[in-house]
C-alpha cells in the first residue's frame, strides 16, 4: 500500500471543470491527514461563529476550507488504492 498522496484530486472549482488547486503528489499520507484534520478544526470553529454571530463571510470561508480538506482526504485514499 502506498502511503502517499496521489496528486489527482482538485478543489476550488470556478467556471469550468478544471480545479483551481490540486493536492500535490507524493506527500506523506499521515501528515496530509493531520493537515486535513487541522483544517476541519478551523471549519468547525468558523461555522459556529458564522451561525452564532451572523458572519456570512466565515460561512463561505468554511465552505471553501472544507472543500480543501475533503480533497486532501480523498487524494490520500486514492494514493492508498482505495478510491473514494
Amino acid at each position: 500500500m502506498n502511503d502517499k498522496t496521489a496528486g489527482v484530486t482538485g478543489f476550488g472549482y470556478g467556471d469550468g471543470e478544471q480545479p483551481l488547486f490540486r493536492v500535490q503528489p507524493g506527500q506523506d499520507a499521515k501528515l496530509a491527514m493531520e493537515q486535513a484534520s487541522a483544517i476541519m478544526t478551523c471549519v468547525k470553529r468558523m461555522t459556529l461563529l458564522a451561525a452564532t454571530d451572523g458572519e456570512a463571510n466565515l460561512g463561505w470561508g468554511a465552505h471553501l476550507l472544507s472543500d480543501m480538506a475533503k480533497a486532501v482526504m480523498d487524494d490520500v485514499e486514492v494514493g492508498r488504492g482505495r478510491d473514494s
